[in-house]
């Protein structure tokens, strides 16, 4: 029997290593279905469930959409955890263990009868929401490409918002047949009808398993593509955390994570406050949507054809244009330049960050630096969201919250194309 399954194993590998297609490219297919549930059905949908979820148990909604804020500070406090565990385990087996306890999580919520039900989940989902997050598979495009990589990562993370625009109005026609029970035990038999066979029979750790090399363009295409950056450095976490570079990129990062946890929830009741119906204010949203989508895999291509420093002006620039806009969005072309400009600019918190620290700090302790890097970046909507919320509550308007943003974006623009021009040491890390 064990011959049986090597024999049927070693099939598999030699048809992967015989494909005309590099064996890579499915593997970023399948980072889109596993980030298309794992983040877009999993989470996108999670405001389909406040206004249901909050009359059945009799809570306010701030007492509900608390428990985001735990799921958040909990995949922060773990972050360190998930980089040793990829590295000891891999990223296969973490993806699979994550998947079936998150996708248990999710059905659990149906049988919720109190709000510490939720607390408690929200705490689980924190916990081992990272094993199927942007880092998990940061680190697995990684592994498959040393070219193309910006395209491969902005395809591989164009799944979030894939899955939200796909899944939001199915979980919505669910909820509407049914009620928010059933559609969480929908979510979580769905999630794992989907995830398991991807895992199981596409994901390999990195190229080297079935006996190949990652993907690396020829001399002559590299110098047509323009891709010939080469990490400058090696280092280890210890190294990377001295450098001017690394808290460069977190400060950066830290105030992307700020503006794209804030408007994410607050954009539509500010064009609401403004005077724009419901019905415009959801085409606004959507096109937001689609550019949070597209816009990774067109900045994957900016990385990938004009390298790190046209990449990080070009997010700068959207950073700078959207608080702009929002200001004057009560002329009527500025709100489709915010919906452009912040859907681009969101789009930066997540397809720069294992392209820039792949080439700044070297591969030598990479899931380990990410683990930290991202435990540190994923509390500014924790700390964004009611923030803005306070802004209004004291205000009556937006107007200080957008003005806070243009000033953070100042700061970003900074950030971001300085760590570009700063020289790196010229010593390796060992």
């Amino acid at each position: 029997m064990l011959s049986a399954h090597n024999s049927a194993h070693n099939r598999g590998d030699k048809a992967i290593k015989t494909s005309k297609i590099f064996y890579g490219w499915f593997v970023v297919a399948a980072s889109v279905v596993i980030l298309a549930v794992g983040l877009g059905m999993f989470f996108s949908t999670n405001s389909l469930f406040v206004i249901p979820v909050c009359e059945s148990l009799g809570v306010s909604r701030g007492q509900f959409t608390f428990h985001r804020t735990i799921i958040t500070l909990a995949a922060a406090a773990t972050m360190p955890f998930y980089g040793r565990l990829l590295g000891r385990f891999g990223v296969r087996r973490t993806l699979l263990f994550g998947s079936i306890i998150i996708c248990a999580v999710m059905f659990s919520y149906s049988f919720a009868t109190q709000l510490w039900h939720f607390y408690l989940l929200a705490f689980v989902n924190g916990v081992f929401g990272t094993a199927i997050n942007f880092m998990a598979i940061g680190v697995l495009v990684n592994e498959w490409f040393e070219d193309k990589k910006g395209l491969a990562m902005g395809i591989a993370y164009s799944g979030s918002g894939l899955g939200g625009a796909i899944m939001i109005p199915i979980i919505s026609q669910v909820m509407e047949r049914t009620d928010w029970r059933f559609a969480y035990q929908f979510m979580g038999v769905l999630g794992i009808l989907i995830l398991l066979p991807v895992i199981i029979f596409v994901i390999k750790d990195n190229p080297g398993k079935v006996g190949l090399k990652p993907y690396i363009l020829s001399n002559k295409e590299k110098r047509i593509t323009g891709e010939n950056e080469e990490p400058e450095v090696n280092l280890s976490l210890k190294e990377a955390i001295r450098t001017n570079r690394f808290w460069l990129l977190v400060v950066g990062f830290f105030l992307i994570s700020v503006f794209a946890g804030a408007t994410n929830t607050h954009s539509a009741p500010y064009f609401i406050d403004i005077g724009y119906s419901m019905g415009f204010v959801s085409i606004i949203i959507a096109v937001f949507m689609v550019f949070l989508t597209v816009g990774k895999i067109i900045l994957g291509l900016v990385y990938d054809r004009f390298g790190t420093l046209s990449g990080n002006v070009f997010i700068a620039v959207c950073c700078l244009i959207f608080p702009i806009a929002a200001l004057l969005s009560h002329m009527p072309a500025f709100p489709w330049i915010y919906a452009v400009a912040i859907g681009l600019a969101s789009c930066g918190f997540s397809i720069p960050v294992p392209i820039l620290l792949a080439k700044h700090f070297g591969k030598k302790e990479y899931p380990m630096i990410f683990s930290l890097f991202t435990m540190i970046t994923i509390i500014g909507p924790a700390i964004s969201v009611p923030l803005m919320g306070a802004v209004y509550d004291t205000q009556g308007s937006y107007q200080w919250a957008w003005i806070g943003f243009l000033i953070s974006s100042v700061i970003i623009a900074i950030c971001i194309i300085s760590v570009e021009i700063i020289k790196p040491k010229s010593t390796r890390g060992n």
